[in-house]
């Protein structure tokens, strides 16, 4: 009996994602969010010793060499999926260590915490609430950051004081997201790309009454946004006013 198998993919484009070792997240949303016509190209960073902070610290100076592990694969686009590692740099820092990247690689390659300011420009808001699975030290970190990059945190919502961000579930993110005290002309800023943030988003997109940014989320929106028609999932979990 012949078995009729749908067509391999002919990728347009090739999207290159910087996962931390023990991610279990981004590699579920990354393909279901991307435009059709992309495949999806991971590198895993180095497990390091030490607590989380030396982790961090440690994942940012692996960079530059993680993105030579792609060797001479053609990629349009890098993202680094992290954002807490992010937090220790200042906003400039930040913006400073993509271009420099960017220029190592000779195509744009971007953190993820970029990504989401990016996003927080074009719907031109000021105000953040945002969501923490950080421990208290980072979550201050992430305060600081977003402050620098000049938005006003109206409020905090952490699960603990320790890294949550893999194992707290979508249930858990919701019920967060939907008791969050968000300022009406704000938005809201679910950091951490370990969480799985997508499918809780789509559900309750209608109760939420701002914009709700996710890390995984900005990343292909500003990555992609020129590589054709947002996915079905892309439109679900996106604000409008930035598929425009």
């Amino acid at each position: 009996m012949t078995v009729h198998l749908p067509s391999l993919p002919a990728p347009k484009f090739r999207f290159g994602g910087v996962v931390p070792p023990a991610n279990p997240t981004v590699e579920i949303e990354y393909p279901v969010l991307l435009p059709a016509d992309v495949a999806l190209h991971t590198m895993r960073l180095p497990v390091l010793s030490g607590d989380l902070d030396d982790r961090n610290r440690g994942y940012v100076e692996s960079f530059p060499q993680i993105i030579k592990g792609f060797g001479s694969l053609k990629l349009d686009a890098i993202a680094i999926a992290l954002t807490g590692s992010q937090y220790r740099l200042s906003p400039k820092g930040d913006r400073d260590l993509c271009d420099r990247l960017s220029d190592q690689a000779g195509i744009p390659v971007e953190t993820g915490t970029i990504a989401i300011d990016k996003a927080l420009k074009k719907l031109g808001v000021d105000t953040v609430s945002l969501m923490s699975p950080y421990p208290n030290y980072q979550t201050e970190l992430a305060v600081r950051y977003w402050t620098d990059a000049g938005y006003r945190v109206h409020s905090v919502s952490q699960f603990e004081d320790k890294l949550v961000a893999y194992h707290v579930t979508p249930a858990e993110i919701g019920n967060t997201l939907k008791a969050m005290d968000a300022a009406p002309d704000g938005a809201i800023i679910l950091s951490g790309t370990g969480m799985r943030t997508i499918d809780m988003m789509a559900a309750t997109a209608h109760q939420i009454t701002v914009p709700v940014l996710a890390s995984n989320i900005c990343s292909i929106w500003s990555l992609t946004a020129h590589w054709g028609e947002p996915s079905p999932w892309m439109r679900a979990v996106t604000p409008p006013a930035l598929l425009k």
